[in-house]
């Protein structure tokens, strides 16, 4: 059970720190912030957690947040930018960095600093000879955060913590901490759960649309099929239609003698409106003495039936033709 007297936090806000001095190589471009962790300052800090934690997966995340940076970070003398607000002084620049370097085994270093003026010389002649990061770091588990500047130092412990205090303020980028209500927790629990249950729903229904869409796809798949079955049945009875009405059509022409035997082939190959087209511009042969569709014809004339069919076709008289056929 929660005790009442405590209640619950949502967020905790990042502490600043000033935990370990590092001395400076002549000449070197180089510093030295940070330990592996976990570590503690001479002093006891840290006491909101165990200890401070750096390793190279924390040191990742704070070269990362160094590199989002736009402007370069600062090196001041003797912590003046934090001491600033108090004492009035101007902040001056011993250098500048940008880029930080995770060494395993050792720890987190600034590296390609530029250093301004005489520094480079006071660091040789031992004049400033240790270096002081200011960090920002998680109370709860102690993980380094942020550098927020570096100093030169040769005072190895940092007085005025409200002055840090102030700056952890500054560049905390964490809510500030505010405690919940039990009833308040209660209610968010509530609408997570509600949440979480029409998540559910809304899954399940989304699976069930996908049902049946599917469902109507193979519905419209067997429709379509049905449909493609019908078209080519019915296509196929009015090609079997159309053959027969041609075999007949072709069969009482060759019987009343708009055909002769020897037009057959031909009048096979026409479609069934070509032949209806050509025979309703031929007259039936009339009934003769002769035999229908044989060598007979008209006696008179002398011509078969054949030749009867062709005097029909092309408007002459029996006699004509068997008078030209005579001359030939």
């Amino acid at each position: 059970m929660s005790n009442p007297s405590k209640p619950p936090r949502i967020a905790s806000r990042l502490q600043c720190a000033v935990a370990l001095v590092f001395e400076l190589d002549a000449g070197t471009t180089e510093a030295h912030l940070l330990p592996v962790g976990p570590f503690r300052a001479v002093d006891g800090r840290p006491r909101d957690c165990a200890a401070w934690n750096l390793d190279a997966n924390i040191a990742e995340l704070v070269i990362k947040r160094q590199e989002q940076r736009t402007n370069d970070t600062l090196i001041d003398f003797e912590h003046q930018s934090i001491r600033a607000a108090d004492n009035g002084k101007r902040v001056e620049a011993a250098g500048w960095f940008r880029q930080l370097e995770w060494r395993e085994g050792k720890g987190l270093y600034a590296v390609g600093i530029t250093w301004v003026g005489d520094t480079a010389e006071l660091i040789a002649a031992k004049k400033l000879r240790y270096v002081s990061a200011v960090f920002t770091y998680r109370p709860d588990t102690g993980e380094v955060v942020e550098i927020i500047s570096v100093a030169l130092t040769n005072t190895p412990a940092l007085d005025g913590l409200d002055a840090l205090a102030a700056l952890a303020r500054l560049h905390s980028p964490e809510e500030e901490t505010m405690p919940i209500t039990e009833a308040a927790l209660a209610a968010l629990t509530a609408e997570r759960d509600t949440l979480q249950t029409s998540n559910a729903a809304l899954t399940a229904e989304v699976a069930n649309l996908k049902t049946a869409n599917a469902a109507l796809t193979a519905e419209r798949d067997q429709l379509k099929a049905k449909a493609d079955a019908a078209d080519q049945e019915k296509a196929q009875a009015a090609l079997a239609a159309e053959k027969a009405k041609h075999a007949e059509l072709m069969d009482a022409a060759l019987t009343n003698g708009r055909l002769t035997p020897a037009m057959k082939p031909w009048a096979e190959k026409q479609t069934l409106a070509a032949l209806t087209e050509y025979l309703d511009t031929v007259a039936p042969l009339p009934p003769a003495g002769g035999r229908q569709g044989g060598a007979g014809g008209d006696p008179a004339a002398g011509l078969t039936a054949e030749e009867q069919a062709m005097c029909t076709r092309l408007g002459v008289t029996a006699e004509e033709y068997a008078k030209t056929k005579a001359g030939k």
